[in-house]
């Protein structure tokens, strides 16, 4: 693999192999699953000096071009009756997880979890992770707290999210590019729509983005980046004066995709097998999408009493508002229950020992094997032979067509 320094460049066409492709599983929604100048930044890698302090190890073995990875799961302890997987993900050999489904740090506005979880290497300099999602709200006229109490951020676009969440998050970090993510959002337009209302209209679009960021970790230069999808909602109608628009705008930011390394070792294809290699556990998906429903149904109820006691003189606000916050619901399912599509950049393979039958593992390398330690390795060469490097037969996976 190799580790030539990364660095963002604006404007330079990008070769598919070095490319990050989509968020992390983004249907992990706001509540479930897990990018530089919007004038067409792109991710590439050039050679640079050697760095003073010592290398990380390799996070794979075996010839160059190898990447050996082992599955482990995602695990929610204790969202039910018993622990369970909530998603299965691919890791290099040798590094450690932390983490996974974490319930009750959302308060009113979410669904009552989120994913918290990392992947790092042995000597804890590069790692993978999933930072959780948020769901907001504003509007440019006074209103009382939007429904489900969730906060009010003037948050509009991908790239002020991005921003705050790396304020939040990485205290001292320096963004040093941003991008958009339409191959993230291509996935999504069918939740692009305009609805005509009386007075006005509702939207809901979905933006995806990626910034790159540089900080210090233990005296060590780092960069990092990170990747998220938002389904935005907003509703807007003729106010009381002439030219005047009401509108309020919400966001559910799905839960973002982060990798880091030292300055000059991060390893973009490294990173994008990772994310992409998230699938849903089937059991999982089907209890959580049951307790979605039913928190769903009971904030929309709690919308609609709150309409019906406030005063009158903004019933169409309200009503509207309260249109806006069920289908930002409505979205959130079904951005959920995609989870296991929205994946991109990844090839199925046929795989008899895996409890599915397949495995998705990432398309930028041609050749992909099953060892017999239940391992995957990932290669491009043709003469690639698993026993002579690691001591152990393996099987070539077949594409499934």
């Amino acid at each position: 693999m190799n580790h030539a320094r990364a660095s963002w460049k604006p404007r330079k066409r990008l070769a598919p192999a070095a490319a990050l492709t989509a968020v992390i599983a983004a249907g992990i929604a706001g509540n479930t699953p897990i990018a530089l100048a919007s004038g067409g930044g792109q991710i590439v890698a050039q050679a640079g000096p050697s760095p003073q302090s010592r290398q990380p190890p390799r996070p794979r073995s075996g010839p160059p071009g190898a990447l050996r990875l082992k599955a482990v799961p995602v695990m929610d302890p204790s969202g039910f009756e018993r622990p369970m997987a909530a998603v299965v993900t691919l890791i290099p050999q040798g590094w450690r997880t932390q983490g996974g489904v974490v319930w009750g740090r959302q308060g009113a506005c979410g669904a009552g979890y989120q994913f918290e979880w990392s992947a790092i290497s042995p000597d804890g300099a590069m790692a993978a992770a999933l930072f959780p999602g948020l769901n907001w709200s504003f509007a440019n006229f006074a209103t009382p707290q939007m429904p489900g109490g969730c906060p009010t951020l003037r948050i509009g676009n991908i790239r002020q999210y991005l921003t705050y969440v790396v304020q939040r998050t990485r205290r001292g970090a320096r963004i040093l590019d941003f991008r958009r993510r339409s191959d993230i959002e291509r996935g999504f337009q069918k939740l692009n729509g305009v609805t005509p209302m009386p007075l006005g209209e509702m939207r809901t679009w979905v933006e995806a983005g990626e910034v790159l960021i540089g900080y210090s970790l233990r005296g060590r230069a780092m960069r990092e980046t990170l990747a998220a999808m938002v389904v935005f909602s907003s509703s807007r109608m003729k106010g009381a004066y002439p030219g005047q628009v009401l509108e309020t705008v919400s966001g559910a930011a799905q839960p973002g995709f982060a990798f880091r390394a030292p300055h000059g070792y991060l390893d973009l294809r490294l990173a994008e097998t990772i994310r992409t290699s998230f699938k849903a556990n089937p059991q999982w998906e089907a209890r959580i999408t049951q307790h979605n429903a039913k928190i769903t149904g009971i904030r929309v109820e709690g919308a609609r009493k709150r309409s019906r006691i406030t005063a009158q003189t903004y019933d169409e606000i309200r009503r509207m508002n309260r249109e806006s916050y069920e289908m930002r619901n409505r979205i959130h399912d079904r951005t959920h229950r995609k989870f296991s599509e929205a994946i991109r950049g990844v090839e199925t393979y046929n795989d008899p020992m895996s409890p599915t039958g397949q495995v998705q593992l990432n398309n930028q390398y041609r050749h992909a094997y099953r060892l017999n330690d239940g391992t995957y390795v990932l290669t491009d060469q043709e003469s690639f032979n698993p026993y002579a490097v690691f001591g152990q037969d393996g099987t070539k996976l077949r594409r499934t067509p």
